[in-house]
């Protein structure tokens, strides 16, 4: 091996013991990504053993007995890598009830504004009223003498 800092020197010399992560999703069937949402998310997951260089990105190695323990006591069952998922319907289908929604949202705010617009009428005539209320007080009180 290269450049390695050793978290658990008990295990130097004992190379072939150990996994990074790419070997640990192909021997589960998950994706690379998975492993590393399980190392950095599970406190339960195995400690680094080992990391080969020195930059930010470099691989882990991990006790691939302690890896496999560790799923075991998960019960976690392998999954496949994800593939392209068909869907179950026809896209066809998918997009008419789509714009079926759309229609009965459209309607729905037709609906809405209908009687928006029957409400801004009448708050039109009860704004008139009170503006010809205001003009005859207003013409009423000019006419009055002042004392």
């Amino acid at each position: 091996m290269s450049l390695v800092t050793w978290h658990r020197p008990a295990f130097e010399g004992r190379e072939d013991e150990l996994v990074n992560q790419n070997a640990i999703a192909e021997l589960t069937g998950v994706t690379r990504a998975a492993v590393s949402n399980w190392t950095s998310r599970d406190p339960t997951f195995p400690a680094v053993v080992a990391i080969q260089g020195n930059y930010a990105r470099a691989p882990r190695l991990y006790v691939l007995a302690e890896v496999q323990a560790w799923l075991a006591e998960r019960s976690s069952r392998p999954r496949s890598k994800p593939s392209r998922r068909t869907p179950a319907r026809p896209r066809y289908e998918i997009l008419a009830e789509r714009a079926e929604r759309a229609k009965r949202r459209i309607a729905e705010e037709g609906q809405r504004m209908s009687s928006l617009y029957a409400e801004l009428g009448k708050a039109a005539e009860r704004l008139k009223q009170a503006q010809d209320e205001l003009a005859a007080i207003t013409a009423e009180a000019e006419k009055t003498p002042k004392p």
